[in-house]
């Protein structure tokens, strides 16, 4: 079968994922398949593929998301599919797929612009300080800021507010890092935790003026906590059966899901340092000729981006 891997130039920017996207090429032609990295150049060729596999920001604003449309719309086999990257993208609608499907997750609101008193001293009681404020569409923990007080509250809010309504509100969780759940086909595909840089309470913060990133922690998948790997699947049968990566907090034996995202990161010798055979399960799935099905969690027109 032939794989088209879309891409953009800045997927080649940092070694390790560069090599991870080599990894996925060496893997495929070993199982007898090709494949071939394109470019927005070449989205007149996606007829010519069997399966297309992105690994370029699928943000719905983005390139990708078209790629993802046009394959899908096609009959082809796509990673990430088009209904994966509205319900991934999207804080808001995480928000509503967390509250329908009784997902453990921290104490979240949704917040448009309602600054009377009332409302802000039920909401202030029921998240309390600090409060996370976050940006519908978020990558890497860009527009996601701490609120320490009400005027922080209300500079950050309104900040956010004038690009998108409504906004997200969560209750802080401070921990000394995140597990990373890697799901394909509703089945643990690899496990790691990120954890939390020096000075930071996001995977990449600013300390000291500085852009930095936590370390990677690789685990063997078949270590999962048991309840860990329940939550995870519960998950993302809500999204769909295609790739994802999941977000989970750690609180006194108990996990809370803060998000699961389409496109999740390969780094080489990070979240594939223990269970290497990701490579060929992704590639597998690619040529398996099944359309990626969308879970139960469905988005409404009014949650849609």
């Amino acid at each position: 079968m032939k794989i088209g891997c879309f891409v953009e130039t800045y997927c080649f920017h940092l070694k390790d994922e560069a090599q991870a996207l080599e990894l996925f090429k060496a893997t495929a032609e070993a199982r007898g398949h090709e494949f071939e990295f394109i470019y927005k150049k070449d989205m007149n060729r996606i007829p010519e593929f069997d399966a297309i596999f992105i690994r370029a920001n699928t943000d719905p604003m983005n390139t990708a998301y078209v790629v993802s449309r046009l394959a899908d719309s096609l009959g082809k086999v796509v990673i990430d599919d088009p209904h994966s990257i509205r319900t991934c993208s999207s804080k808001v609608v995480l928000h509503g797929l967390f509250e329908q499907n009784s997902i453990p997750s921290p104490r979240s609101r949704l917040f448009a612009g309602d600054y009377g008193r009332e409302n802000l001293d039920r909401l202030f009681e029921y998240l309390q300080f600090p409060i996370v404020v976050k940006a519908p569409y978020t990558k890497f923990s860009s527009h996601v800021e701490k609120a320490h007080d009400e005027k922080e509250f209300r500079e950050i809010t309104a900040r956010y507010l004038k690009n998108a309504t409504p906004i997200v509100l969560q209750q802080f969780m401070p921990t000394a890092f995140d597990w990373r759940v890697g799901v394909l086909d509703n089945r643990v595909l690899y496990l790691c935790k990120y954890t939390m840089p020096r000075g930071g309470w996001k995977i990449r913060a600013e300390v000291d003026g500085r852009q930095v990133w936590g370390d990677t922690i690789p685990i063997f998948r078949k270590n999962i906590p048991k309840k860990l790997e329940e939550i995870a699947i519960k998950v993302s049968k809500c999204v769909g059966d295609g790739l994802y990566g999941l977000d989970v907090k750690e609180v006194d034996g108990e996990y809370y899901v803060i998000e699961i995202n389409d496109n999740p990161s390969f780094y080489h010798g990070q979240e594939d340092a223990k269970d290497k055979d990701l490579y060929e399960k992704i590639i597998d799935r690619l040529t398996s000729g099944r359309q990626v099905k969308p879970g139960t969690y469905k988005i409404s027109e009014s949650q849609a981006p």
